[in-house]
Formats: C-alpha cells, sequence, structure tokens
C-alpha cells in the first residue's frame, strides 16, 4: 500500500532536530508540545521507525531520523516554494545577507540567479566576511539573514547541511609533511581553534604561516595553493588550487564536524528573507541531493 508522508509533520520533525527539542520546536511552530509529539509518533508509525532519541536534556535523530531529516529539509523547501509562487505574493524592499567566504563561491551565485529572476523588485545587499563578524553584524540588526559555518547552531538558527571538516592543501602539495606543520588561518577563523586542539591533542607542532603577512581570507588560500602551508575547510567547499589532503600515513587528527546554518532577522524584512532562505534551502538540497541518497544507501 502506497503511504504519504505529511509535509506539516515533516516540518515538525525537521525543527524538533535543528531546536535540539520539542518544547522548543513547538514554541517555533505555535503550536503545543503535545501536538508536535503526536506528530512525530504519527511519523514513526507510518514509517516504522525510532525517529528521534534523547541525549541528556536534548532531542538527536538516530541514523534514521538524520537521513529523513535530510529529505525532510527538501520536501518542506520544495513545499513553500511552491506555495509562494502560486500564491503570487509580490515582494518588494531591501534585503541585507551575509556569507562566509568559503560558501559564497559555492553556492550563493546559484542562489542569487534563480531569486533576482523570480524576484527582479527586491534589492540586494551581499556582505562577505567570517562567521564571528556576521554574527555580530546581525545581532547589531545590519543583516537580515546570514549564513553561517559553525561548531553547533545558536537560539533560533536553522541548520543547511552538517558535514566533516577537513584538511586541505596545495594540488600535489607537501606542507602538510612538514614538522612542524605550517597553518594558514585568519585569526577570527571559525576553523582555527578545532584545527589547533586536533594537532595539539595527538602531539604534533604547528606554527602560523601568516604571521608575517596582512591577514584577509585570499592571504590564507594563496598561502595554501602555494604550498606554504595547510588549513581545514567544510568538505566540499574547496579554494581553488587546493585540494583535500588524502592522509594514507594517517598523520593528520580527524577533524570534528561542522555545520551551515542560517539566521533570519525578526524585523520588517522577514518575509523576504524566509523567501530568500527557501530559495536558498532548495539550492543546498539540490546541490547535495546524491549525499542523500549515498548516505541512505550506506
Amino acid at each position: 500500500m502506497q503511504r504519504n508522508l505529511d509535509i506539516g509533520t515533516l516540518r515538525a520533525l525537521v525543527t524538533v532536530v535543528d531546536m535540539a527539542g520539542v518544547t522548543r520546536a513547538a514554541n517555533k511552530l505555535h503550536l503545543t508540545q503535545s501536538t508536535v509529539s503526536m506528530q512525530i509518533k504519527r511519523l514513526e508509525e507510518t514509517l516504522g521507525v525510532t525517529l528521534l532519541q534523547r541525549d541528556g536534556r536534548t532531542v538527536k535523530p538516530t541514523r534514521k531520523g538524520e537521513q529523513l531529516v535530510k529529505y525532510a529539509k527538501k520536501l518542506v523547501a520544495i513545499n513553500d516554494e511552491t506555495i509562494d509562487r502560486l500564491t503570487n505574493i509580490d515582494h518588494n524592499g531591501e534585503l541585507r545577507f551575509g556569507v562566509p567566504m568559503d560558501l559564497a563561491a559555492a553556492y550563493i551565485p546559484e542562489i542569487l540567479k534563480r531569486f533576482v529572476h523570480d524576484y527582479p523588485q527586491v534589492t540586494l545587499s551581499l556582505t562577505i566576511d567570517n562567521t564571528n563578524i556576521l554574527h555580530e553584524k546581525f545581532l547589531a540588526g545590519k543583516l537580515d539573514l546570514i549564513f553561517t559555518t559553525e561548531f553547533e547552531i545558536g537560539p533560533k538558527g536553522q541548520n543547511l547541511l552538517c558535514t566533516d571538516l577537513v584538511w586541505t592543501g596545495a594540488v600535489g602539495g607537501k606542507a602538510w609533511l612538514k614538522d612542524p606543520i605550517p597553518l594558514a588561518f585568519t585569526p577570527e577563523c571559525v576553523f582555527n581553534s578545532p584545527a589547533v586542539t586536533a594537532l595539539e591533542s595527538v602531539g604534533i607542532g604547528w606554527v602560523d604561516a601568516l604571521q608575517d603577512i596582512n591577514y584577509s581570507f585570499d592571504s590564507s588560500s594563496i598561502a595554501v595553493a602555494a604550498d606554504l602551508a595547510i588549513r581545514a575547510d567544510i568538505g566540499g567547499f574547496i579554494a581553488p588550487g587546493t585540494e583535500q589532503i588524502i592522509d594514507e600515513e594517517n598523520r593528520l587528527p580527524v577533524l570534528p564536524r561542522y555545520q551551515v546554518n542560517a539566521y533570519v532577522t525578526d524585523g520588517p524584512d522577514k518575509d523576504i528573507a524566509d523567501v530568500f532562505l527557501r530559495c536558498a534551502k532548495s539550492i543546498f538540497a539540490k546541490s547535495n541531493e546524491q549525499a542523500f541518497i549515498d548516505n541512505i544507501a550506506v
């Protein structure tokens, strides 16, 4: 018998996972806690699998839950985009949004292309900076929407992607074999601390390859591409001239998983920001569809 998934129930599951709790999810969805719990239970009964598990005070998805959440985000994004298109909402105004450099090159061109085509009357203002600076500008009300790369999701954040942090170096480079290992991070880079912590935890020495260089994301990229240093990047977001280091000697320590998150204003431009975010979600889902399929096949 054919079974159908309910979009509202899938939205509840995604929100519970994003907010790491049923109560917080219920508040965000403007529903009662019991209603959200019943939606999750009904979804589990429909699929015949357990989707959530408690980890202390928080709620985390099971492996099956993680797999479903990836599809659920895609289905919810398509649902919202379809309704928005068919109801012909006339969006206009200005959207100020920010994105880290590594995400800008990977996703923003396609997102902008689609959004500008569908909503040409909206004026867009793009800020490219590191995650910490983007958070500061967002909290100060200078940005309406930000995309971030973070170890954990913050309050009111929405997760777009969770992936591995990987070591990267020049194509065919040897910098990662040096002792101590030269690193190329700007001081504000959120990947600096976990990379250094990982190296020090296994007793590997390191030096700052940019200590005598004016800091910028480009200087870091150039140093790595020139085989002067290595750094950590989110898997899939590799700068030109660099590649993921294939460490067959297991010399480099494993790095933690990182998230790509989004934060939307509660201000007057929230409607426009929500539409832009829905467009972005569809692009993320499309770009990572094969990865989703591969995960489920494992």
